[in-house]
């Protein structure tokens, strides 16, 4: 295997970092790479974590993966980037900072990238060519940032991409387990268009985004999530030989999704925790103001699994509050 110009012997597990770009004083613009390349030939698995650059939990999750691999008993390869977005992760941000170029890009929504394009799509491009288009799977692994808790699976594409990947996305979530919901369905918005899921989905590569943890700072009940849903993934597709856990566990699918949104300012009381089901009309959340008087009432539009619930307090008006999944 040549990864970056880097040649990966089968049974050889490697660490490596790769310079992508360069700031203005030409020091380099870099990720690591991490590489467990298996003794014998099978599936090629992408992990990229970190694509925001408040969300941490993919990182962890994805070091313990490659630590605790023995390439001798691996079959086929997993190649991963713990941090993705280099720039926004040195300004704990969830984008590309303003002070970066011209540009302030979300990561997430330039993929495939472009090779003579801004900062970002430079750097996407580079990921898309080395890492992404040659892997059977992608894992995304994300989380709900600084201002939200997340406890899902998105598996949300296009027309397109469920006939290309629909049935082989299903797969993979259902053998992620552990009673973690999913957010599937063909409802994509434009703006979304640009994401990694999207553009692999487009390409006939099936991908899910874990969603697992928030706030700023690590989760370790969301990261053994993460890493025993990935290890579910490696069993299903018989990468390693030992037996899942979680799949037995109730995992409620939402073909949609909205977030309530706040109409004033003020600080939120959240009433629901990361995987209730609630009723239409059930109270989320209390907005009330600093002397502790209530503003609003936060209420779920319809039957629903809570994909992410609110981690920073403080609300603007329009700001999105609680992640409702929509069930039947």
């Amino acid at each position: 295997m040549r990864i970056f110009q880097q040649n990966i012997n089968r049974g050889e597990k490697i660490t490596f970092k790769v310079p992508v770009a360069s700031y203005p004083n030409g020091d380099p613009i870099s990720f690591q790479v991490r590489v467990c390349n298996g003794f014998r030939e099978g599936p090629r698995i992408a992990l990229l974590g970190v694509q925001h650059g408040d969300e941490y939990s993919g990182m962890e999750i994805i070091n313990r993966i490659i630590d605790h691999l023995n390439p001798s008993e691996l079959t086929g390869s997993l190649i991963t980037v713990p941090v993705s977005n280099p720039l926004a992760f040195n300004t704990a941000g969830r984008i590309t900072p303003p002070a970066v170029g011209y540009e302030n890009l979300n990561m997430n929504r330039v993929w495939s990238g472009n090779p003579k394009g801004l900062l970002m799509e430079r750097i996407v491009s580079e990921i898309w060519k080395h890492i992404v288009k040659d892997s059977d799977y992608v894992i995304d692994l994300h989380e709900g940032g600084k201002a939200f808790m997340a406890r899902y699976i998105h598996a949300r594409g296009t027309a397109e991409t469920e006939k290309l990947v629909g049935a082989q996305n299903r797969k993979l979530y259902s053998w992620f387990g552990q009673g973690v919901p999913v957010l599937g369905g063909v409802r994509t918005q434009s703006h979304m268009m640009g994401s990694l899921s999207i553009q692999t989905g487009l390409r006939g590569i099936p991908c899910i985004g874990p969603e697992l943890g928030g706030g700023g700072i690590l989760w370790e009940e969301h990261v053994l999530t993460g890493v025993q849903g990935i290890r579910n993934i490696l069993i299903g597709l018989n990468m390693i030989q030992e037996e899942p856990v979680g799949q037995k566990l109730v995992q409620h699918v939402a073909k949609e999704s909205t977030w309530p949104k706040s109409d004033q300012g003020g600080f939120m009381y959240n009433t629901c925790e990361l995987g209730d089901i609630v009723e239409k009309g059930d109270v989320l959340g209390l907005l009330k103001d600093t002397t502790g008087k209530l503003l609003e009432e936060l209420k779920a539009p319809y039957k629903s699994v809570i994909f992410d619930t609110r981690f920073l307090p403080t609300v603007y008006p329009g700001d999105w509050t609680f992640h409702c999944g929509r069930l039947k």
